[in-house]
């Protein structure tokens, strides 16, 4: 549980003081058990409401005394006191109210959401871009400029858009990997040194892993937001 105070954040298991700081570890950890939790661990600040005392001697009540003097001259200071009382009644008691949770504190665990949604959006994007193991991934090449220019058959430069041309080559930028063998030979030895081994045919684990990473990959991608994905 946390208790909001003016300038920091309580944690009433210990009474730590947190300062709002995002660079705080325990003040992310705030925003970490907020977003697990929901707002119902957040307790709002205490709001003092004043007696009827502090409410008549304070700025909205009664005239300084200096002011007082000079309405018993005019003769308004008997209107002045009543108004007063009239507006602060003996009945205003005073007490201690707790506020509501403000609302920084649930957009700055949508801040922490949304950069761990990202994160892992990138991650999973990252990994369903990488080839599938069971089928390999082809040679690409591309024609790229080399270092010498292209000359006429009078040994002058030949010029594109007004600058020498470049002579190009094919340069292979992927290399081809073959597939994995899709199932592999797994050989086990019973306890019974009598007994013969026994061989089985599975799939490929290498192929089984890459399949069940890309669907947890693939899953992570179906379930972030459109407002994720668009940045």
């Amino acid at each position: 549980m946390y208790k909001l105070n003016k300038d920091s954040i309580q944690r009433l298991s210990d009474n730590a003081s947190i300062p709002q700081a995002e660079g705080n570890r325990d003040y992310q950890q705030f925003l970490q058990d907020v977003k697990v939790n929901g707002l119902t661990i957040v307790e709002g600040a205490d709001v003092i409401e004043p007696d009827y005392v502090a409410l008549r001697t304070g700025v909205d009540g009664y005239a300084p005394t200096g002011e007082q003097f000079g309405m018993q001259t005019d003769g308004t200071w008997d209107a002045h006191i009543a108004d007063v009382k009239t507006r602060f009644p003996k009945t205003i008691t005073g007490g201690t109210t707790i506020a509501t949770v403000p609302a920084w504190v649930q957009e700055e665990v949508a801040k922490v959401l949304f950069a761990e949604q990202l994160q892992a959006y990138k991650v999973a994007t990252a990994r369903l871009e990488a080839y599938v193991l069971a089928d390999g991934r082809p040679e690409l090449t591309e024609m790229q400029d080399t270092t010498e220019y292209v000359v006429d058959a009078e040994g002058m430069l030949v010029l594109t858009d007004g600058e020498p041309t470049f002579i190009q080559e094919e340069v292979i930028v992927q290399t081809a990997i073959e597939p994995l063998e899709a199932t592999v030979e797994v050989t086990t030895y019973p306890e019974d040194i009598d007994a013969e081994p026994v061989t089985t045919i599975i799939e490929n684990p290498e192929i089984t892993q890459d399949n069940l990473e890309r669907a947890e990959a693939q899953a992570v991608v179906d379930a972030t937001p459109a407002e994720v994905k668009a940045v």
